[in-house]
């Protein structure tokens, strides 16, 4: 108590007003747990990294190149995250949450491996710990593998490349033949 009244704080907190702010603060962590949970219906992959020794700056740009490919990354509270991951398809993520981590809940699980390992590669302080995609529980080195796979916008340019190209090709030589008569 003397220590209270050193820095200018005197007497206790009423014991109804210390349980109404315990109150508030479960009631956020249910409402971070509801949210979390409703993305996670909606995903297709959820990763998890460490991000001990990144800047803020650096964690934002992380941010902002993930965003239009996730619906959450957020550095969460394991416990809660994994409250959250309970019942669900991504459970066996939970294992993976052992340190401070961050967490990306994939809309377009191919377009974020590719970004976390572009990221990891240049600043060595991110470590990718692993995932689940719908395929099944990654580690580190699959995520890496799936980084180097083409994006289904990719593949799609190749399929129609390779649709339209003997039509061109048809195209090309009827118009040659057309003008040399």
């Amino acid at each position: 108590m003397e220590s209270l009244t050193k820095t200018g704080i005197s007497g206790a907190c009423p014991r109804n007003l210390a349980d109404k702010g315990k109150d508030m603060r479960r009631e956020e962590k249910s409402d971070l747990i509801s949210a979390l949970q409703s993305s996670l219906k909606e995903a297709n992959g959820v990763f998890v990294v460490e991000n001990h020794g990144l800047t803020v700056k650096e964690l934002e740009t992380l941010r902002n190149e993930l965003r239009p490919l996730v619906s959450v990354f957020k550095v969460v509270k394991n416990r809660l995250m994994k409250l959250a991951l309970k019942d669900t398809d991504f459970e066996p993520v939970s294992d993976m949450m052992k340190r401070p981590t961050a967490v990306a809940v994939a809309t377009d699980g191919l377009a974020v491996t590719k970004v976390l390992a572009k990221f990891a590669d240049e600043h060595p302080n991110l470590t990718i710990i692993g995932g689940k995609m719908d395929a099944g529980v990654l580690s580190k080195d699959d995520i890496l593998q799936l980084s180097k796979l083409p994006s289904l916008l990719e593949i799609r340019g190749k399929i129609a490349r390779i649709l339209v190209e003997p039509a061109s090709r048809l195209a090309r030589v009827s118009a040659e033949y057309g003008k040399k008569n």
